[in-house]
């Protein structure tokens, strides 16, 4: 079966005519009814009678025929969806994001992305690394946006988006607060909100014991927005990624790391082993342009 024959049949069955049916469809009358004879002979029985006041349909032909409608009906549906992906229009594209990068930068670069291509869904998914890496590998997300430290696999594509200072957010009227910069040694014996998330975190630990810099933790989290509430409430101190940092104004206080000075680089990353789709390019092409990047690999 074939989906011209399934379209000539529904022609005839709406026109009841077969001269009609031939140029709704745009064929000549021979052709058309060679396909519905071809399409009975499959099904094995006539679909269509000929008599004075036009065709009609056979007791068959009414069986089938609001089957074979659900599969044009299902037809113009696969190719709309894929006309859609083709205009990216209604396009869902879903993208990893390390649970530790904050959205006050990329936010940013989204927003550029939904003015050339407003009729592309994004779907952000938040994760660990090792989950939003596993999600790319399984094709589960289009494109992973996280730390470019960490060990990356073999398969993967990767693009530098940004730098990211490392800042020290302060509790509301401390005493480092009125200092343009805070070196790590000022910080010895301060309670400090331990971001248990922070893939930087044992790079910090041991860059304090090596220094000698005794810090004593307050309260772990995971929970990034816990971590700014508690440093707001007065709980203690915390280092968090520049773009992480939310209620800094007002209620906190966040100046630059220094002495030594800590950042990271926040990177655009994809498979190397399929072809990503056209929206998925897309926002390649663009978050490296907003980021006035080369675009490896676009």
């Amino acid at each position: 079966m074939e989906m011209h024959q399934v379209r000539y049949f529904l022609a005839v069955s709406e026109t009841h005519s077969f001269t009609r049916a031939a140029e709704r469809c745009r064929v000549s009358q021979p052709t058309l009814t060679a396909a519905i004879k071809k399409l009975e002979g499959e099904l094995g029985g006539p679909l269509l009678l000929r008599d004075r006041s036009g065709a009609k349909l056979t007791p068959l032909g009414r069986r089938v025929l609001p089957r074979l409608q659900r599969i044009e009906d299902e037809n113009r549906s696969v190719a709309l969806i894929a006309e859609d992906h083709r205009r990216l229009k209604q396009v869902p594209l879903r993208v990893g994001v390390l649970n530790t990068i904050g959205p006050a930068r990329l936010a940013r670069d989204l927003a550029a992305f939904r003015v050339v291509a407003p009729g592309v869904e994004v779907e952000l998914r938040i994760g660990t690394r090792d989950t939003v890496v596993q999600q790319l590998e399984e094709a589960e997300v289009d494109l992973v946006i996280t730390h470019a430290a960490a060990p990356t696999p073999d398969w993967c594509v990767v693009a530098p988006l940004y730098e990211e200072r490392y800042l020290v957010v302060l509790p509301p009227g401390h005493r480092l607060a009125a200092r343009d910069t805070v070196p790590l040694a000022a910080l010895a014996d301060e309670p400090y909100i331990d971001r248990l998330s922070c893939e930087m975190r044992e790079q910090v630990g041991a860059l304090c014991t090596s220094r000698k810099v005794a810090l004593y933790a307050s309260y772990r989290t995971e929970r990034e927005e816990w971590v700014q509430s508690l440093v707001a409430a007065g709980v203690g101190f915390a280092f968090m990624p520049e773009h992480s940092i939310l209620h800094a104004q007002g209620s906190a206080t966040a100046r630059p790391l220094v002495d030594p000075a800590l950042q990271r680089t926040v990177s655009l990353m994809r498979s190397g082993d399929r072809t990503a789709p056209p929206a998925a390019k897309l926002f390649w092409r663009t978050l490296l342009d907003s980021a006035g990047r080369p675009r490896p690999g676009a």
